[in-house]
């Protein structure tokens, strides 16, 4: 039976039952210094027969560290976010980080008063999917106090200092509209979270300051320009992040404008929203309507037709995350990098050649 762990076991005692002396205990517990292999493996064995535990507050008083992040989020019921926290907990804890999380809920109080907590708990650093690109002095902050900051699918321009881990929002949304156009769809609709883009913000150079519902309808207006087709705001269904809402955005889309094809939506909600929308005004899709999602959810298997969608690499995003913010916390006075993953087109029923092509 293993013993029991005691928080009153000190490393006096450990050494006196290994022994040696607590000077090396100490460094064979912490992996440093020179100890034989010898009276490492005595140390060890003292330490685990007798449930020894680091104080971990003495530690980092010592080494400045805690060995733990902080990772924020909107929603952790978003699946996205989900897989990108789990890329980020496996990453760490295979670096020998704990992990401590918050969801916002999308309120910026709320991620204000969670950089709060990280910081009076002396995280090493903090991964954080920021609640706004503009109201950013709280991250700021963190950077002034030693705090390294990852950036994890939103940019926040003022935090000049903090990686930036997304997807290629501008590259997805291209993927997904050249297959529409592919099958010889013109008359594309979208349903976004963005309010229409007005022809002189059609800008590939604003990209990467864009936030990724903005970005993907940035692709979509690329890419019906690079095959010589008008950005039309009509055809550009605005909806809040809900799948009513998104659902009710797509009757009045396809009502106001009958002659759309396709429909590509730029969220997994608005996607179930949408797809759910055609099935109540009972139009045959992709008979009559093509439909293209984002993020390739559990459901969008399970549905008929099964979806076409955009598939985003979450997880990989998450690890991605991890290791660049483990690179600012070695390295801090380096400027650090904007990486950006790649997203991927799965193919399935939803889609077919337009009626008219």
């Amino acid at each position: 039976m293993a013993p029991a762990i005691s928080e009153a076991v000190t490393i006096i005692e450990v050494a006196q039952l290994a022994g040696v002396s607590k000077s090396t205990a100490a460094r064979a517990l912490a992996g440093n210094g020179s100890v034989s292999g010898k009276a490492r493996q005595a140390v060890e064995a003292a330490a685990e027969t007798l449930g020894y535990q680091p104080n971990a507050i003495a530690r980092s008083m010592i080494t400045g560290k805690t060995t733990t992040i902080g990772v924020i989020i909107p929603d952790i019921s978003n699946p996205f976010f989900a897989n990108a926290v789990r890329g980020i907990s496996t990453t760490a804890r295979e670096a020998g980080y704990d992990v401590l999380l918050s969801s916002t809920e999308g309120e910026l109080g709320l991620e204000r008063r969670a950089v709060s907590v990280l910081a009076g708990k002396k995280a090493d650093g903090v991964i954080v999917a920021p609640v706004s690109n503009e109201d950013t002095t709280h991250l700021e902050e963190l950077e002034c106090k030693g705090i390294a900051v990852t950036l994890l699918d939103r940019p926040a321009p003022k935090v000049t200092t903090a990686s930036y881990v997304a997807l290629d929002h501008v590259g997805a949304s291209s993927l997904a509209v050249q297959h529409l156009l592919d099958l010889g769809h013109r008359d594309i609709g979208i349903v976004t979270e963005a309010t229409a883009l007005l022809r002189d913000q059609i800008d590939p150079e604003s990209a990467p300051s864009l936030r990724p519902s903005t970005a993907r309808l940035l692709g979509y207006a690329m890419a019906l320009r690079g095959a010589g087709i008008r950005y039309d705001p009509a055809f550009v269904a605005s909806s809040s992040y809900a799948r009513h809402s998104a659902g009710d955005a797509v009757r009045y889309l396809l009502q106001s404008n009958p002659g759309i094809t396709a429909l590509y939506c730029t969220d997994g909600e608005m996607t179930a929203g949408a797809f759910a929308a055609l099935q109540d005004m009972g139009i045959d899709c992709p008979g009559h309507l093509s439909l293209v999602g984002f993020d390739d959810q559990d459901w969008t298997t399970l549905v008929r037709p099964r979806l076409t969608v955009v598939e985003q690499p979450s997880y990989q995003l998450g690890r991605t995350a991890f290791k660049e913010l483990s690179a600012s916390m070695l390295t801090p006075n380096e400027r650090r990098r904007h990486r950006t993953l790649t997203g991927r087109l799965v193919v399935r029923e939803s889609t077919a050649r337009s009626r008219f092509a």
